[in-house]
């Protein structure tokens, strides 16, 4: 499955009334629906995928993601290859990219780049539903 695929399937989909969860599509694709309360920055963990691309589709309600590049960022964990996960220090000095995802926007991440999910816009903690389709890359 290509990018262009994955998301024309989530399109098609009712995201709205799909119950929270693991939803496999096929060996190269699945998703998560998630449930929860944006999160104050400082309790946000910035993180990137080995073998994934990441399409973070919010569905309901608004948060903040953090990007930028994962090329020279300090590993707070060694990589969790089960869960195909890094997780980062936050720089000081970097260049981030901050994007508002509302209902029915998102955000397709290859894994070059690092991100910081689930944060609050402005400081108001919000209830999400988002979907996070994952990607195999090739």
């Amino acid at each position: 499955m290509t990018i262009n695929e994955a998301v024309e399937y989530l399109k098609g989909l009712d995201l709205a009334n799909i119950e929270p969860g693991k939803h496999i599509v096929d060996d190269t694709f699945y998703y998560n629906i998630q449930e929860y309360d944006s999160k104050d920055h400082e309790n946000c963990r910035l993180e990137s995928h080995k073998n994934h691309y990441d399409i973070q589709w919010v569905i309901s309600g608004t948060e903040e993601i953090d990007t930028l590049s994962a090329a020279g960022l300090k590993e707070l964990v060694p990589y969790i290859e089960e869960k195909d996960v890094q997780f980062y220090e936050i720089p000081d000095d970097t260049c981030v990219s901050k994007a508002i995802l509302t209902a029915g926007s998102f955000i397709i991440l290859p894994p070059s780049i690092a991100h910081r999910p689930g944060m609050a816009v402005d400081g108001v903690n919000t209830p999400v539903k988002k979907c996070v389709g994952k990607l195999l890359c090739e």
